[in-house]
């Protein structure tokens, strides 16, 4: 599945505004994305 950068941003900012229900879920969920988009470039 690949994102475009506004689906990659509207999803980041869910999960950042989320952030406070699991914490550690959601950053590892940032972490993936961060990695795949490095890789797309």
């Amino acid at each position: 599945m690949v994102l475009s950068d506004d689906e990659a941003a509207l999803i980041k900012a869910i999960l950042t505004a989320l952030r406070g229900i699991k914490i550690r879920d959601i950053d590892k969920a940032l972490v993936i994305l961060s990695k795949e988009e490095r890789q797309s470039q």
